[in-house]
């Protein structure tokens, strides 16, 4: 069954410059297969135990939130 969903512009054209000639289910569907939110936290584990500091995690997460369609990264 097909669901309907919303999108920002930006997203949209994102999604068309991806897809090509495949559907925007396949698109979606490679974009997220393969993703596990464990490996994204395990990137992390032991960081602080190696000597890196707090300011670096934070540059990690920051980096990563405005890679996320523009969200604000402030501390």
């Amino acid at each position: 069954m097909a669901k309907q969903i919303s999108v920002s512009d930006e997203v949209y054209g994102i999604l068309m410059k991806a897809k090509g000639s495949k559907s925007f289910s396949e698109a979606i569907k490679e974009m997220v297969k393969g993703r596990n939110n464990l490996d994204d936290v395990m990137e992390f584990f032991g960081m602080l135990k190696k000597g890196n500091s707090m300011s670096r995690l934070e540059k990690l997460i920051e980096a990563e939130r405005k890679g996320s369609l523009g969200r604000n990264a402030e501390w």
